[in-house]
């Protein structure tokens, strides 16, 4: 299932020789609230940015000069070997319409645009490449675990993905730097580097002393190291403790939703044994009225704490 947040998200590049068609394409998206948008007023470079970025959908105008769009659309079939080619094509002239659909487009817009139908077409597109791409994803799954688990799996990596992705450069600068200070490859730099160091400032190479014993300058730039090193990973650990806290906030909403509807379904089971005349069972594990009650954190806390204090009051031998 495609949610409609993917669709918006979902990456458009708009090649037309015309900056007016494509300033006013990407106001038409950017307005509706697409904000992955890429444009080109020069069709020889799409092949090369489709094969990097593999937008989901390409508007592409078909009167254009040096190359235009059948020729563009020839090209990206190397690339596009699996599937079909995500081209809406931009046309005024009825006769194209035919021809590009035999080229491989999928659909197409008509010049002057109309917002309704740009959007409309636009969006019917990228779904189907999102579900395209999904059931290419799903051809990899383990068939040992549930199709469910594959997708919340997706799902986690996506969040994390996207939570890198909007980490700011210092952040990501800290997080690089914690990586390499907690590395082998750290650890054999250093090994290396002190080797150097005192070799060099012992005099056997007979080179004059510029650090000699206890060396104090190395004391010096090791200690500005740690103090550096020991901030980079306060700020690592200050964005996981983020990021857990999230994980947290999460688990505890899904926690309680579960705990919600399992309560509902008690009491819908009970009002049932009442009305088709089922007795209740003798052990009072299973019969415990209790577990219909809704529960809430506030609570749960409130006598976790109560009981904390209690047994700190009690004198243990």
């Amino acid at each position: 299932m495609i949610n409609p947040s993917d669709i918006l998200h979902g990456s458009i590049l708009i090649v037309d020789d015309q900056q007016a068609n494509v300033v006013l394409l990407e106001r038409i998206l950017r307005s509706t609230g697409y904000d992955s948008i890429t444009s080109t007023t020069d069709p020889r470079k799409v092949f090369e940015l489709h094969r990097k970025y593999n937008f989901d959908l390409i508007l592409l105008d078909v009167q254009m000069p040096g190359m235009d769009g059948f020729q563009v659309m020839e090209s990206l079939k190397q690339i596009e070997t699996g599937h079909s080619l995500p081209v809406l094509v931009i046309t005024s002239q009825p006769d194209y319409k035919l021809r590009a659909l035999h080229a491989g487009a999928k659909d197409f817009i008509s010049k002057p645009f109309e917002l309704g139908e740009v959007l409309a077409r636009v969006h019917n597109m990228i779904e189907v490449r999102l579900l395209q791409k999904e059931i290419a994803d799903h051809k990899e799954d383990n068939p040992a675990l549930s199709s469910v688990i594959q997708r919340n799996i997706r799902q986690i990596i996506q969040v994390r993905s996207k939570a890198a992705r909007e980490q700011s450069i210092q952040d990501r600068i800290a997080n690089g730097m914690t990586d390499f200070s907690g590395s082998m490859a750290f650890f054999y730099l250093h090994i290396v580097w002190f080797c150097v160091w005192i070799l060099l400032n012992t005099g056997y190479l007979g080179l004059p002393p510029f650090d000699p014993f206890p060396y104090g300058l190395l004391t010096m730039i090791v200690s500005l190291e740690a103090i550096f090193l020991s901030t980079f990973v306060l700020i690592s650990q200050n964005l996981f403790g983020k990021e857990a806290e999230r994980l947290t906030d999460l688990g505890l909403q899904t926690s309680l939703l579960t705990e919600h509807e399992l309560t509902r379904v008690l009491q819908m089971l009970h009002a049932i044994q009442q009305k088709i005349g089922i007795s209740n069972d003798d052990d009072r594990n299973l019969a415990d009225a209790d577990l219909e009650m809704e529960t809430r954190p506030e609570d749960v806390l409130a006598e976790i704490e109560r009981l904390q204090r209690r047994e700190k009051r009690i004198p243990h031998s």
